[in-house]
């Protein structure tokens, strides 16, 4: 049987290099951060080289960071800009014929498989991702979590590749914070750690599953299973889409609620009267506008209902347009998720199937607005234990 090989590409700092571009800004000793998102918590964003290196982190409150780095400057944060770039990003990965699984701005996972006998084998496609981003690190291990923890040793131009015997040896020197890559643990349950003193994921796997899972229960157990490797979480490439994107420029920077209004009114318009919608609903939206002074703001609005009801959909987004921190020049609006086409309801349907429908729909909902693990099933894992916590688990439906 051939080792499940999973492929991680990693662009560090990629939400301050892209936003740092766009203003010009190319002094590699520059000490800046990325400024809170407007309306969100007095925390810094990515740090530069030069900010990193004098103690600044992602997360750190604006103060503690000014004490660290008196110097330091504050980007205004521009989260359609980084987007915009992390697309084209996966799409240029996407035009190699190679399925992405999105894993945040600059990060991505892959399966190699498909397409190592079309470019003559893993190395060769290894290659050539690292030609796509130059600055990129790039690495491959029997696992998701191995995958990214490999890009933590990659340079760019030299990928790592970690084969299943030897993946132990190579995280047990990894720092304990490497769990919380890709949401991978909870980071509280990082800071116990390191405040016991376990500081290296060997350290981890030493204490033993028993023990982790006794003391701080499934994420405990989970952490264990991570540092040993084991990460048989399966990945899940996105389905390519040509973007439904539309934009309006404002002729005046306004906040007026009758200017924003119409702005909306012939987005959504233009949206609904597009041909590769194919009559299908939409089911979320992003808005997003262009702020004065510089940086952007976007926001999601999951639709109670896919539907294709104008004045329902304007009244979604004027809920939300009510939060705009600043006077926007630019609005967008864009379709990030389509309900289902060419669905025909039954002609008669028994009560229990209405509120099985209905449950569904509620679990879509749900999963559209806050992700896939929002709304979890329960499945029977040892029925028979003495220990009801091992009886269940939740799993995704």
């Amino acid at each position: 049987m051939l080792e499940r090989v999973i492929a991680a590409l990693v662009i560090p700092r990629f939400a301050f290099a892209v936003t740092a571009s766009r203003l010009g800004l190319r002094d590699p000793a520059l000490a800046a951060a990325l400024a809170p998102e407007p309306g969100g918590p007095p925390r810094v964003g990515e740090p530069s080289a030069a900010a990193s290196t004098a103690g600044v982190r992602e997360g750190m409150r604006i103060s503690e960071a000014l004490a660290l780095c008196p110097g330091l400057a504050l980007l205004p944060s521009d989260p359609i800009i980084v987007s915009s770039a992390n697309e084209r990003l996966l799409e240029r990965i996407e035009a190699l014929g190679i399925p992405v699984e999105p894993a945040g701005p600059g990060r991505a996972l892959l399966a190699t498989e498909p397409v190592e006998l079309l470019y003559g084998g893993r190395a060769a496609v290894l290659v050539r991702l690292q030609e796509i981003a130059p600055s990129s690190r790039v690495g491959a291990a029997p696992g998701r979590f191995p995958a990214l923890a490999a890009t933590r040793r990659a340079r760019p131009g030299r990928p790592v590749v970690v084969t299943g015997p030897a993946v132990r040896e190579f995280l047990a020197p990894l720092a304990v914070s490497t769990l919380q890559s890709d949401g991978a643990v909870p980071g509280s349950l990082v800071t116990t750690l390191e405040r016991l003193g376990v500081d290296r994921l060997g350290a981890v796997e030493a204490l033993g599953r028993v023990r982790l899972r006794d003391r701080f229960g499934p994420d405990g157990e989970r952490a264990w299973r991570l540092a040993s490797g084991d990460d048989p979480t399966p990945l899940v490439p996105r389905t390519p889409r040509e973007p439904m994107r539309e934009t309006i420029t404002m002729p005046d920077a306004t906040t007026t609620e009758g200017a924003l209004d119409h702005a909306i009114r012939v987005l959504v318009e233009r949206l609904l009267a597009r041909a590769d919608r194919q009559g299908r609903e939409p089911r979320v939206l992003t808005l997003g506008a262009r702020l004065v002074g510089g940086g952007s703001w976007c926001v999601d609005a999951s639709l109670r209902e896919p539907t294709a009801d104008p004045t329902r959909i304007r009244l979604a987004l004027q809920a939300k347009l009510a939060r705009l921190p600043a006077p926007a020049e630019e609005l967008t609006l864009e379709i990030t998720a389509l309900a289902p086409g060419n669905q025909q309801a039954p002609l008669f349907r028994e009560d229990g199937d209405v509120r099985a429908a209905r449950l569904a729909g509620a679990v879509t909902q749900v999963r559209a607005a806050l992700g896939q693990d929002a709304a979890l099933q329960v499945v029977p894992i040892d029925v028979d234990s003495r220990l009801p916590e091992r009886r269940y688990g939740l799993a995704p439906g």
